[in-house]
């Protein structure tokens, strides 16, 4: 680095800071005065960049920094979202979710871990490449997606894009504590609509009650082990019902109950043999509540992933931890992320930033500082390999 990195460490705080206060939401999805704080800085240093639509007032952006080789380029990818933070958590909160305070050597606020540290550590990078004229041996390419903490429209919406043709590897900037995750859990879930039949509130209707079938299948969950599927160094996959909802007034039988369920995957166990197995599931309760109906609507599949640690991009990490004498932790990642979209087109994918994701979605997010500099400096070295 050179003398003046200093600078660079100072502009990375400050930026951070701006994109902190930014209320980018979602659910509903309000990323957009975001995604003009992205293009905006990237277009005014002259950076190759482009607005992806994916709804109306929210866009991908794309920023490209070209070499005059052909090889296969690399992306850097982080999402603008954020989740809301209810009336509640606001309450335990030590200083305003989106104030972006600096305090004894953290960076607070929503989205200060998960992960405008991260994305704003890509956009300095970038610009630390750009401005010190530094040769670059393949294309290095910003991703700044929307709707990562909902359905990842953004990253889907990417898959097979003519701007990543010549791209093969994808850094998720997501908060590791800056230790290495080149493995991805799974996650798929869905919602089971089940049938009953209305009647009084007065007469117990086990095999009419749609919120009593609907237990059934839970506790049937419950009773199925899933460790025929388990992987040797991460155990097994999980499943739980996340939601539940039923029809009608207190005082009637509810014909109709919404059951959402989930699961977590370990690597080798895919999306379909969860779906299998409560297909099997339902034709038991079937057996036992012949009136039964029940319908599966499968709302994602976002299958686990192991990136090889002699890959090229593992082993440039690596090297590069070693050079910075950065110790160098390998380690899967719980949650999923837009890796999981972006590893479609055949590309290596490792998760590394500087947020704590046991830090996350609650109150008193925050980054440390330390790691903020770190992710710069690994994500600049890496992008001239």
């Amino acid at each position: 680095m050179s003398n003046n990195y200093s600078n660079y460490e100072e502009e990375l705080l400050n930026l951070l800071q701006k994109a902190v206060r930014i209320k980018s939401i979602n659910p509903p999805g309000n990323e957009l005065e975001m995604c003009n704080l992205v293009y905006d800085y990237m277009t005014k240093l002259n950076i190759e960049t482009y607005k992806i639509e994916v709804e109306e007032n929210r866009y991908d952006i794309i920023s490209i920094l070209r070499s005059e080789s052909k090889n296969p380029g690399i992306i850097f990818t982080g999402h603008m979202d954020v989740v809301p933070v209810s009336e509640d958590e606001s309450t335990r909160w030590e200083v305003a979710p989106f104030s972006g305070i600096i305090k004894d050597g953290f960076l607070y606020g929503r989205g200060a871990s998960d992960m405008k540290s991260g994305l704003c550590s890509i956009m300095v990078a970038m610009r630390y490449i750009k401005e010190n004229n530094i040769p670059i041996n393949r294309d290095i390419a910003l991703v700044a997606t929307v709707d990562e903490e909902d359905s990842m429209k953004g990253s889907k919406a990417l898959v097979g894009h003519r701007l990543l043709e010549n791209f093969r590897e994808v850094v998720v900037c997501e908060p590791t504590n800056m230790e290495i995750c080149n493995v991805g859990r799974g996650r798929t879930y869905g919602v089971i609509d089940i049938k009953g039949k209305t009647g009084h509130g007065s007469q117990l209707s086990v095999d009419k009650n749609a919120i009593l079938i609907a237990n059934k299948i839970i506790n049937k969950m419950g009773e199925t082990d899933l460790s025929d599927k388990a992987h040797e160094i991460y155990g097994s996959s999980f499943w739980q019902p996340l939601a539940i909802h039923a029809s009608v007034d207190p005082w009637v039988v509810p014909d109709d109950c919404e059951l959402k369920i989930d699961a977590r995957l370990v690597p080798n166990h895919f999306s379909d043999d969860i779906w299998h197995r409560i297909d099997k599931i339902l034709t038991e309760v079937k057996t036992e509540v012949p009136s039964m109906q029940a319908n599966i609507t499968i709302l994602d599949k976002r299958e686990p992933w192991i990136t090889d640690e002699n890959t090229e991009l593992m082993q440039n990490i690596k090297n590069i931890y070693e050079s910075l004498d950065y110790e160098f932790i390998t380690q899967d990642f719980k949650g999923t992320t837009d890796g999981t979209i972006l590893r479609k087109d055949g590309r290596d994918v490792v998760i590394v930033g500087p947020g704590l994701l046991s830090g996350v979605h609650k109150e008193n997010e925050k980054v440390l500082i330390k790691n903020l500099f770190k992710a710069l400096r690994l994500y600049t070295e890496l992008m001239q390999k």
